[in-house]
């Protein structure tokens, strides 16, 4: 039941991924993506931009973001930081993978998500 969701979730989010951008940490999150067959727009939080001017950059352009920030202590407050900017400038920010997936996958960074799903997808 819980391998079935998570893929079904995925391919879920691939598809929402093809108007919606996703907001991840850094450039190894983009290629962890990349592997798990995401294709949309992939926006990264270190790109040298402070957090303030990234968000009003986001939100200028965009109605909805998914955030995919790390689930580790640092990624749990950088999410809610750049969720309070997001909000802030009426910029929607959807988090339900990052939710789910931090509560049935063993991982603590998104680097690590195409090897916790070969090992699901193996399972099944």
């Amino acid at each position: 039941m819980r391998k079935n969701f998570i893929l079904k979730l995925l391919d879920r989010y691939r598809l929402k991924n093809s108007t919606i951008p996703i907001i991840v940490e850094g450039k190894n999150d983009v290629e962890s993506l990349r592997r798990l067959s995401f294709s949309g727009e992939i926006i990264t939080v270190n790109s040298g931009l402070p957090l303030v001017s990234l968000s009003e950059r986001i939100s200028e352009n965009y109605r909805e973001v998914i955030i995919l920030t790390d689930f580790d202590r640092k990624g749990v407050e950088l999410r809610e930081h750049l969720g309070n900017y997001l909000n802030g400038s009426g910029c929607r920010m959807d988090t339900y993978l990052w939710e789910n997936l931090k509560k049935k996958l063993p991982v603590k960074t998104v680097e690590e998500l195409p090897y916790s799903i070969e090992r699901v997808e193996g399972e099944l």
